[in-house]
């Protein structure tokens, strides 16, 4: 198992400055790269020790970087961005490099999010949707701090089930629900039987005695049969129509656009922006 301490993975990150020009100086822990500056002192050792325990453990990489614009490094794409750093800076424990790492790039505002050998099965997609979007309703605000805490958090609420055997999102045969992470199988023939046959045995009941109670009468075929003789006079009649309505409803346009999934190489995760 590799474990990447701040004094070795400055060095993998030596490597990917002299790739990418990324400032490895700036990288003073193992998991907590601030080279945009957003995050004070106290703040970013809070998420490193965080990031540190997990890494302990699940031997499981949690990482989070920042930078003032990803597009410095050569990249069009957040999240070609986000991969090549996590490769060149061979991030993750084991041999297939697990961990999760949140690239964010502050000056276009854009984010991705990397997962990485057992990253696949304990971020579900489900996981996945959850953290994200705790994380993202801070960001929107600039709320920093607390929308990192919400994605170590998250990343340490999902970790923890999943080595407990409940991955959210998949259910006790290993099926993968992505929309409910308490998935229940419905209803059995039994349930039906009660819930659909038992109404429906009552309403014949009810329907059949209150057919017994009808007494057959005739339609009348015009109206004047239900009208008093000389109670009612129409002389004349016309439609007058002195203004009209007009309604418009404004279609807004999602400007937001949700983020893109990837897959491949390896790796999988999404972007987007924030």
């Amino acid at each position: 198992m590799k474990r990447f301490y701040a004094p070795a993975l400055a060095g993998l990150l030596l490597l990917f400055c002299l790739t990418l020009s990324v400032p490895a100086a700036a990288f003073e822990g193992a998991y907590v790269l601030d080279e945009s500056g957003i995050l004070s002192d106290e703040e970013a050792r809070t998420l490193e020790d965080q990031a540190a325990s997990m890494a302990q453990t699940y031997q499981f990489g949690v990482y989070l970087v920042t930078v003032d614009d990803f597009t410095d490094y050569g990249f069009d794409d957040v999240y070609d961005c986000a991969v090549a750093f996590y490769e060149q800076s061979e991030l993750g424990f084991g041999d297939d490099y697990d961990g999760e790492l949140l690239f964010m790039s502050m000056s276009n505002r854009k984010y991705a999010l990397v997962y990485t050998g057992y990253g696949d099965t304990a971020f579900t997609e489900l996981g996945r949707d959850q953290l994200e979007e705790a994380m993202l309703d801070c960001f929107r605000n600039d709320d920093w701090y607390n929308g990192f805490k919400q994605y170590m958090d998250w990343s340490e609420y999902l970790l923890s089930e999943a080595a407990n055997g409940e991955p959210v999102g998949w259910d006790e045969s290993g099926d993968y629900h992505p929309n409910d992470a308490d998935y229940d199988d419905g209803p059995g023939l039994f349930e039906i039987l009660i819930f659909v046959g038992v109404p429906l045995l009552i309403s014949g009941v009810v329907c059949g005695m209150l057919a017994l109670q009808l007494v057959t009468v005739h339609e009348a075929a015009e109206a004047r049969e239900y009208a008093v003789e000389g109670s009612l006079q129409i002389r004349a009649k016309s439609d007058r129509f002195t203004h009209a309505t007009e309604t418009r409803v404004k279609i807004e346009s999602d400007s937001d656009g949700g983020s893109s999934h990837h897959s491949g190489g390896g790796h999988s995760g999404r972007s987007g922006s924030f």
